[in-house]
C-alpha cells in the first residue's frame, strides 16, 4: 500500500489529504502541530471557482470600494457575485476531523513512500508580508469590501464582512513588521463603536521560490503578491498533487504543467509589485490610480487574472456586469 505523508494541514494539505482519505486506498497521514485550523486571513475567494469539497458561503459580496491616500478612488457594483466570504475554518476543520491529524513530532520520512509538505510560508525561505487581522462587532458593518492603499508604502488595509454585524479588518505592509499595531490604530480611528472579538497574525508569501519540489499550496509559493489571495491557488494545488497521486504521474513534472497559468499569472504580479516598489511616491500614485479607474483592470485585479488573456477576458464580461460605477 502507497503511504503519503502530509505535512501541514491548511488549506492545500487538508484538502489533499481529505481526498487521499476519502477516495483512494492509500494510506494518509496528516501532520500539523495543532489538532485544529486557525490561521487568519481576509476569508475571501473569487466566485470562479468551487472545490470537490464544497465550503459554506456567508456573503455574496458585489460592491468594492478603493481608497487612496484616504480619499475614495472608485466604487463598483456588479450585478451577481464577484467574491465569497467563506467559513474558512470551519471548511478545513471537517476535513481534518476525517482524515485525522497527527502531531509533528511524531512524523518519520522514511515511513512513507511520498512526503508532500503544505507548511505554508513557514519554512521562510521567501519574502513574506507579515499581516494581521481582527475580527471586530460593529455598528458600521456593511457588505461592501474596502480597500485602503497608501502610496508611502507596500501593501494594503482591508475592510470585508465576516457575518452580520462582524467585519474582517486587516493590514498588511512590507515596511511595517508590526502590523498588530496599524490595525488597531486603524480601527480605532475608523470604527469608534468596535469590539475585537479576535486577534491573530501571520506572514504571507510575496515572493517566488527556488525549490518547489512536492510542495503544495503556499508551500510552493502559490500566492498572488498584489492581492494577496492563497486560498483558491492552493486548492487547485492539491487537486492537481491528488491526480499526480492517484494517477502515479511524474509528480513534478505534473504539477509543473498543469499550474502553468498560475505561475504565469503570479509572475507578472510579482514583476508588478517590483516596479512599484521601485517608483517613486507620484508614480505610485499615478499607477494605482490607472488600475483602480479601470473597470476592465479592476475586474482583473479582484479576479487575479492580471494577463493578457485575463485582461480580454475581464473586457468581455464588463460589458454586461457593471450595475453601478461611482
Amino acid at each position: 500500500m502507497t503511504k503519503i505523508a502530509v505535512i501541514g494541514g491548511g488549506v492545500a494539505g487538508s484538502l489533499l489529504s481529505y481526498l487521499i482519505k476519502t477516495r483512494t486506498n492509500f494510506d494518509i497521514k496528516l501532520f500539523d502541530i495543532r489538532e485544529k485550523y486557525s490561521k487568519p486571513c481576509g476569508d475571501v475567494v473569487p466566485n470562479i471557482y468551487s472545490p470537490p469539497i464544497p465550503w459554506d458561503v456567508k456573503f455574496r459580496i458585489k460592491r468594492f470600494a478603493f481608497y487612496l491616500d484616504g480619499e475614495l478612488i472608485s466604487e463598483i457594483e456588479y450585478r451577481s457575485a464577484k467574491w465569497l466570504v467563506i467559513d474558512k475554518w470551519g471548511w478545513i476543520n471537517k476535513m481534518r476531523e476525517k482524515v485525522g491529524v497527527v502531531h509533528i513530532s511524531h512524523f518519520n520520512k522514511n515511513e512513507f513512500d511520498y512526503v508532500i509538505d503544505a507548511k505554508g510560508p513557514y519554512d521562510m525561505d521567501r519574502e513574506v508580508v507579515y499581516t494581521t487581522r481582527a475580527l471586530v462587532r460593529t455598528n458600521k458593518f456593511d457588505d461592501i469590501a474596502m480597500f485602503e492603499f497608501n502610496t508611502k508604502y507596500t501593501g494594503f488595509y482591508w475592510v470585508f464582512p465576516s457575518e452580520e454585524g462582524v467585519l474582517n479588518i486587516g493590514a498588511g505592509f512590507l515596511e511595517y513588521k508590526n502590523s498588530k499595531e496599524l490595525v488597531l490604530n486603524y480601527i480605532k480611528d475608523k470604527y469608534k463603536d468596535a469590539q475585537v472579538l479576535d486577534l491573530r497574525g501571520a506572514p504571507i508569501s510575496i515572493s517566488p521560490i527556488k525549490d518547489k519540489r512536492f510542495r503544495i499550496g503556499e508551500a510552493r509559493g502559490l500566492v498572488f503578491p498584489l492581492s494577496g489571495e492563497g486560498i483558491r491557488p492552493s486548492a487547485i494545488s492539491a487537486e492537481v498533487a491528488f491526480e499526480a497521486l492517484y494517477k502515479g504521474k511524474d509528480f513534478e513534472a505534473y504539477m509543473n504543467e498543469s499550474l502553468k497559468k498560475l505561475y504565469n499569472a503570479i509572475n507578472i504580479q510579482s514583476l508588478l509589485l517590483k516596479l512599484y516598489r521601485n517608483s517613486s511616491y507620484s508614480l505610485r500614485k499615478s499607477l494605482l490610480k490607472i488600475l483602480f479607474k479601470n473597470d476592465i483592470l479592476i475586474d482583473a485585479y479582484l479576479e487575479n487574472k492580471i494577463t493578457l488573456e485575463g485582461i480580454m477576458d475581464s473586457a468581455r464580461f464588463i460589458k454586461n456586469g457593471i450595475i453601478h460605477r461611482k
